[in-house]
């Protein structure tokens, strides 16, 4: 696909922001399912529901910190990457998208190290206690050990849609909570992972959901494609 593909510049702006703010909402939207599905079955775990749910929530404001990152990024680059796209500067465009793809990269690895390393410090400050820590640590060590997967998905997927492609964003976030719905029964019931596997699961599912953005970003489809190039800030 290539540059002329995307709706930005070309359609009529009532269009436009239908097109792209409907399925836009639609992902955010689905994106949220990803915690209540995974809470509506902790919450159904056999004598543990209570505790466990409560450990999972413990987790919550670590969950939202890495969404944050990942928006920072995606919200940031994207509409930088859209306003060379406007002024017919691909090769500038194609740098910015790089950068966001290796910096999406280089804090999942900043964030997960400390917040592995502090857990414990961590949970304790947002209020777990000795009867949840069991659960807490499981399903942040689950959750944080997957971080690239989360970042990615988020970050890129905000990217795809400033190129105009906001269908094929909603695809990936729709694919990512299908798994996860999927899933979470098989882990959490079926193999008897608790906790543990609600946050598995939604790894997994966030891991699918990064590698077919990734598939679209990395292809002449996209408008402007992730390549091969170092880093550069000189674009700022």
């Amino acid at each position: 696909m290539s540059q002329t593909d995307s709706p930005l510049g070309t359609a009529p702006v009532g269009k436009l922001v239908l097109q792209l703010a409907i399925p836009a909402m639609l992902a955010q939207f689905v994106n949220i399912l990803y915690s209540v599905v995974d809470r509506m079955y902790v919450g159904h775990i056999a004598g543990a529901g209570d505790a466990a749910l409560a450990g999972v929530g413990v987790c919550a404001p670590v969950v939202t910190m890495i969404t944050a990152i990942g928006a920072l990024i995606g919200f940031g680059g994207g509409p930088l990457m859209s306003i060379r796209m406007v002024r017919r500067d691909m090769d500038g465009a194609r740098q910015i998208i790089t950068n966001s793809f290796y910096l999406l990269l280089a804090l999942s690895v900043l964030a997960t190290v400390p917040l592995l390393i502090f857990k414990r410090q961590i949970l304790f400050t947002f209020g777990c206690s000795e009867l949840l820590w069991d659960y807490a640590q499981a399903y942040f060590t689950t959750y944080v050990s997957g971080t690239v997967f989360a970042l990615l998905s988020y970050g890129l997927n905000q990217i795809t849609m400033s190129q105009g492609f906001s269908g094929t964003a909603m695809r990936s976030v729709m694919l990512g909570a299908a798994v996860n719905i999927a899933l979470d029964p098989v882990f959490i019931f079926a193999l008897h992972m608790g906790v543990r596997g609600a946050a598995l699961a939604t790894v997994l599912s966030q891991a699918c959901s990064t590698v077919y953005i990734l598939r679209f970003l990395f292809s002449g489809r996209a408008a402007v494609r992730i390549t091969r190039q170092s880093v550069n800030f000189g674009w700022m």
